[in-house]
């Protein structure tokens, strides 16, 4: 894979795991897990405004058109050296005592 198509494969992979989020009426988002899992480690480095910009690129909306699970979300992150943020997904989980599921979400319909 490409940096940019990594880098494509990461930020869909985001905008789907926000979609969980959001479906599950979580009061926590990508972002709050981004910062968790960064922003101590980058110190002066750390950006995350590159997240509020997700929706500006049609393939990455488009993702949620692609049936995705918890599970293919995830193994992008580990494979895209995400760790930390899985990391902090999982504390998240486990602090809200949330059972994980692997089934398949389909995201909206799309209006026409």
């Amino acid at each position: 894979m490409t940096h940019s198509g990594e880098h494509l494969s990461v930020a869909k992979a985001l905008y789907q795991l926000n979609f969980y989020l959001e479906a599950l009426n979580l009061p926590v988002t990508v972002k709050d897990l981004y910062q968790r899992a960064y922003r101590q480690r980058r110190g002066e480095q750390f950006d995350d405004r590159w997240l509020e910009h997700l929706e500006e690129n049609p393939e990455v909306v488009e993702s949620l058109d692609e049936p995705f699970t918890t599970q293919t979300i995830i193994e992008v992150l580990m494979k895209t050296g995400h760790q930390p943020l899985v990391r902090a997904l999982m504390r998240e989980v486990r602090r809200r005592d949330i059972g994980v599921s692997h089934a398949y979400m389909f995201g909206h319909t799309k209006r026409r």
